[in-house]
């Protein structure tokens, strides 16, 4: 019993279920099925069919895309409860991401056919849906409105507080970024090149909002970081 429950919750932190019953639940939750995957280890390709959506209940993934000169963007790193590829549970699109296990990983994956099913039953999930996918349209249009009204010390700023709200410990130095990050890691995700990460690295640094011991980020100055984002033009 306590297992299901388990399982449960972790439907439950998808957007798409947030608002289900808990008999509505238990009823999708049946329908999961667990997939683990070895650090390395490619869950799936750019271009490759979709049809599953994943769950995390450990480790950690990364989501790449490659721009039009050949070269790696990171998209996202997400970890424990974290989900992706809902996409494909709406349509059977080719997926529009690779992703890669960076450390041991274990999920619980949804299939298309049992979530239409289930679509189809629940009218009134269908409009829970569509008012999800809304909300991530205009989140996904706050991003593009980033790459054109910040510049990169505040598109830096917006990706390091993003980090720690996902993956954020707080000490008491300030929010430890959970994950193990390069230079090169940050600048696939300010779209930068690692020359001008390190120089806007050293600013924050200098001005203590930052700390960096080897590949470890801890945010220091949190309202500072704030500040220079709407300043240079975003909100927080």
């Amino acid at each position: 019993m306590q297992q299901n429950r388990h399982v449960d919750d972790a439907l439950r932190q998808v957007p798409f279920f947030a608002e289900l019953s808990q008999d509505e639940l238990s009823e999708l939750s049946a329908r999961l099925v667990s997939r683990r995957f070895s650090s390395g280890q490619i869950v799936f390709h750019y271009g490759d069919p979709g049809g599953l959506l994943y769950i995390i209940q450990k480790g950690k993934i990364k989501i790449t895309t490659a721009t039009p000169e050949g070269q790696e963007a990171l998209l996202a790193i997400l970890g424990k409860d974290d989900f992706f590829g809902e996409f494909a549970l709406l349509d059977e699109a080719p997926r529009s991401a690779t992703a890669e296990a960076i450390e041991p990983t274990e999920t619980l994956t949804l299939h298309r056919e049992d979530f239409m099913r289930f679509l189809r039953n629940n009218p009134d999930f269908a409009l829970h849906v569509l008012r999800t996918l809304t909300k991530r349209v205009r989140n996904l249009n706050s991003q593009i409105s980033d790459i054109f009204f910040l510049d990169l010390p505040a598109r830096l700023a917006r990706v390091l507080l993003n980090l720690a709200e996902q993956h954020g410990i707080r000490t008491a130095e300030g929010i430890r970024i959970d994950l193990s990050l390069t230079q090169t890691d940050l600048a696939e995700m300010t779209g930068a090149t690692r020359v001008s990460i390190n120089k806007a690295l050293g600013r924050f640094r200098r001005e203590k909002w930052v700390a960096v011991k080897g590949r470890k980020f801890t945010i220091l100055d949190e309202e500072s970081m704030q500040n220079l984002i709407q300043i240079s033009g975003g909100t927080v």
